[in-house]
């Protein structure tokens, strides 16, 4: 059995654009080149979000679309920025193994126990598209599931975000960067940078959230050489 660590990383959609919200690889290639050097003593399982192309609980309101087709709309571009990020990633030499809670075998293999365990007995990257397959369930929640069946213990929520604040920065100027937050008080002071259902679940398993900024140069190797790199919930 490895002795590598086993990450879950919930990638935000905004990482496939640059400053001009105009779809951009470079990020993605700095990932898998930062997860090429992490190879060795880690092991990586993505959750990829859609936001770049669609948010189900936001445009799909805007447009005024039915709240399970938004969602289904939403699971969909998970599923294209999953197709896009396998690519990117084996063009800079990293394997992966491309899995879809929504079944299309033209695409990729559905996501199974079977596939996960083949998957990471083979060491490759398990990106994990179509969210849950099933509406009304976010990223957050999804990633926290996909960390649990590939035997991992730690989310990492990689965000646009350098951590949990007490308040959203961008609207209180008197917002602080908490370090490290207690399971209970990020759902009971409604924290907000994730979903109360995800840290529910973490919760009940141990399953320690990272949040930090993807944004933030090599941040990959930075989570995984500083403790103290974005905030903590345990």
């Amino acid at each position: 059995m490895s002795t590598k660590k086993r990450i879950l990383l919930k990638l935000t959609g905004k990482a496939f654009l640059d400053k001009s919200n105009t779809l951009c690889s470079k990020l993605i290639k700095s990932l898998a080149q930062q997860i090429s050097k992490l190879k060795k003593t880690c092991q990586f399982g993505i959750v990829v979000g859609g936001g770049n192309i669609l948010r189900g609980e936001e445009q799909g309101l805007q447009m005024g679309l039915t709240p399970a087709f938004g969602h289904q709309a939403g699971m969909l571009a998970t599923m294209i920025n999953g197709l896009i990020l396998q690519d990117i990633f084996q063009q800079e030499d990293v394997k992966t193994s491309l899995l879809s809670a929504l079944f299309c075998p033209q695409i990729c293999p559905i996501i199974s126990q079977q596939n996960i365990l083949e998957a990471l007995n083979n060491e490759t990257v398990i990106i994990f598209a179509g969210g849950t397959g099933v509406p009304f369930f976010t990223t957050d929640t999804n990633a926290v599931a996909r960390c649990l069946q590939m035997g991992a213990k730690e989310v990492w929520k990689a965000t646009g975000a350098d951590g949990v604040y007490t308040a959203d920065p961008k609207k209180d100027p008197d917002a602080t960067l908490l370090k490290k937050v207690k399971y209970f008080d990020a759902i009971d002071k409604k924290l907000g940078i994730i979903d109360t259902t995800a840290i529910a679940l973490a919760e009940k398993h141990k399953v320690k959230i990272r949040v930090f900024n993807i944004f933030s140069e090599d941040a990959l190797l930075k989570a995984s050489e500083d403790e103290g790199f974005g905030s903590l919930i345990n």
